[in-house]
């Protein structure tokens, strides 16, 4: 044994003398009971070799383990120790092909008190490990949960990198989109511009903006509030601006506080029905619910309204306005844009008229490239259709088929403006008929009401004076002396309120070379870039809605304006006319004024085309 135990010892010193010269050396005293066992800096049963157990015997070879009836090695013989360094350093122990270390401690223990009295490695002892995969190579870290037993746990570092592991109540992995809080844009009222709050007070809104004060103090969130005052029993109403919403069911929360009553609704397209009056009185914040279901999606149109009325004392606040959208199936479909996404199948169905293809349709009809429902090529929903068929022009609707016929068999027109048109079997304007000066577009300018006809803008029924500048006379023109100018014309300019004529009366001509009814047209000889009023006489209006036109030609600019006690109508463009035809410009007014006239506007006038002529400038009562 003595022999053993020396070539044991030459074996350590060997070791050491092999190993790492980094390594700190740390002084044990081997093989006793009491010392401390064989671990301190070095990587603890690790490395590429099998761990201190399976199915090998420990300590030795072929001969019997250092066990049995034998005292341990210890007493009073001196220890193989002394100024030899221990088996420390960079090399693992208790791996490769090195016996290994027993003696009277546990082996693979750290600040563990060691097994002194027992025989090691040997007996009833359970070798440490056996089957358990041994807590290193290349297998992820295992992080958080303890190595074993008493040993402390390999936990503090996390699972792989520098990365926080995801796990329990803590922050989720970050990406996507985060929450929205709410759709409704400055939903705090932490926004205002002036005295108003930002995206607030939308066109929908009566509620004056007087009667909206910011409240900077005791915000339920945020910094403001925003109050609203109406003491009346009428309510009114407070909205958003107009915003956009896609389609589907929204929940909104808000807070109010003071004294009055409050209901919602809201405007797409139309006003929702409103909900029931919630009264508040109390001067602490309470929550207020709202919902409501958009069927299709709004553009630029929808407005949520807060409805007031009966307000007192400090009136009614309210803050922290949340609406928001519940998740549908839909809401990852893209369909196309003929197609709408079906939240029940959860699938793109075509819209009405629409198609993916023939099936989609009505049996008389069949689906066009563009993915729509249309009439098929023979097959017929009007009459109009059958035109290519002279022996078949009546479409029977029951069928929707081409068949012989007359289209205007029962058709009975009883406006005396209109026939039965033999191709359409629809009554429409007769040829020379009208039903307002709009429809009189060729020769004849103007509609006489009473016999629904077309006729000269001399006729009676055109209240324009004149308006075929057929007469002319000499008139005495203040600071201009003597002008050949139309009758009922160059109305005077007497200020701002009583405008007139600014155009000087040498640039107005009468042109005979070419008119559009009768023989003679007004021409304006105007080269410059100033565009001056030329003004008609006034004339009192009596009530009714007006039809106008004129005709003009010739090469320049002009626009027209109307001037009564009503004040100005709403300012024109300017027309570019470029052109010997004679082409019409209309325009509307009511009537019931004083003082009404018509003002022309030209300006920058060519010679190539004798510059600018009018011509039949009539109005008639629809």
């Amino acid at each position: 044994m003595t022999l053993v135990r020396v070539c044991l010892t030459s074996l350590l010193v060997l070791m050491v003398a092999c190993g790492d010269g980094d390594s700190d050396p740390v002084v044990v005293v081997p093989d006793a009971g009491h010392n401390v066992p064989d671990s301190g800096n070095g990587t603890p049963d690790s490395g590429g070799g099998t761990p201190d157990s399976g199915g090998d015997l420990p300590d030795a070879g072929g001969e019997p383990p250092d066990a049995g009836g034998e005292l341990p090695d210890a007493g009073g013989e001196i220890p193989d120790a002394g100024g030899e360094l221990p088996d420390a350093g960079g090399e693992s122990p208790d791996a490769g092909d090195e016996l290994p270390d027993a003696g009277g401690g546990i082996p693979d223990a750290g600040g563990e008190l060691p097994d002194a009295g027992v025989t090691p490695d040997a007996g009833n002892e359970t070798p440490d490990s056996g089957t358990e995969t041994p807590d290193s190579g290349s297998e992820t870290p295992d992080a958080g949960t303890p190595d074993a037993g008493n040993e402390p746990s390999d936990a503090g570092t996390p699972d792989a990198g520098g990365e926080t592991p995801d796990a329990g109540g803590g922050t989720p992995d970050a990406g996507g989109e985060p929450p929205v809080v709410s759709v409704i844009t400055n939903w705090g009222f932490e926004a205002w511009s002036g005295a108003l709050p930002d995206a607030w007070l939308g066109s929908k809104s009566n509620l004056a903006g007087s009667d909206v004060q910011k409240v900077t103090s005791g915000a339920f969130e945020g910094s403001n509030a925003a109050r609203l005052t109406n003491a009346s029993s009428t309510h009114r109403r407070f909205t958003t601006a107009a915003m956009t919403l896609p389609a589907g069911r929204y929940t909104c929360t808000y807070q109010a506080r003071g004294t009055g009553e409050v209901r919602n609704a809201f405007f797409d397209d139309d006003y929702s029905s409103y909900t029931g009056y919630t009264s508040v009185d109390t001067a602490t914040w309470r929550q207020l619910t709202y919902t409501f279901n958009l069927a299709a999606d709004v553009f630029d149109t929808f407005e949520l309204i807060f409805s007031i009325r009966n307000t007192s004392g400090e009136h009614l606040s309210i803050d922290d306005v949340r609406c928001t959208r519940a998740p549908q199936p839909c809401d990852t479909v893209t369909c196309e844009p003929w197609a709408k996404c079906d939240n029940t199948t959860v699938t793109c169905e075509p819209l009405a008229g629409r198609c993916y293809d023939t099936v989609d349709c009505d049996e008389w009809q069949a689906c066009d490239a563009t993915h729509t429902c249309v009439t098929a090529e023979d097959r017929c929903v009007r009459h109009a259709d059958c035109a290519g068929t002279p022996e078949t022009p009546v479409c029977q609707l029951s069928t929707h088929q081409c068949i012989p016929g007359d289209p205007c068999a029962g058709v009975t027109c009883t406006n005396p403006a209109t026939t039965c048109n033999p191709t359409s079997g629809v009554c429409e304007l007769a040829p020379g008929a009208c039903f307002t000066t709009y429809d009189c577009v060729g020769a004849l300018p103007a509609c006489d009401s009473a016999t629904r006809r077309c006729v000269p803008a001399d006729h009676a029924s055109n209240i324009i004076r004149n308006g075929g500048f057929e007469s002319w006379n000499v008139y005495s023109i203040p600071y201009q002396g003597d002008h050949l100018i139309p009758d009922y014309w160059y109305g005077l300019d007497n200020g701002v309120a009583d405008p007139g004529t600014e155009i000087r009366a040498s640039r107005l001509q009468r042109y005979t070379a070419a008119a559009h009814g009768g023989t003679t047209a007004l021409q304006f000889v105007v080269p410059i870039q100033v565009a001056e009023r030329f003004s008609l006489e006034k004339f009192n209006v009596p009530s009714g809605n007006y039809s106008c036109s004129y005709r003009v030609r010739g090469h320049g600019t002009i626009r027209h304006r109307v001037y009564s006690s009503a004040g100005w109508s709403p300012a024109t463009d300017f027309l570019l006319v470029d052109s010997d035809a004679w082409q019409p410009v209309f325009f509307k007014f009511t009537g019931n004024v004083r003082d009404w006239r018509l003002f022309f506007y030209p300006s920058r006038s060519e010679a190539d085309r004798d510059h600018l002529q009018v011509d039949d400038v009539v109005c008639t009562k629809d």
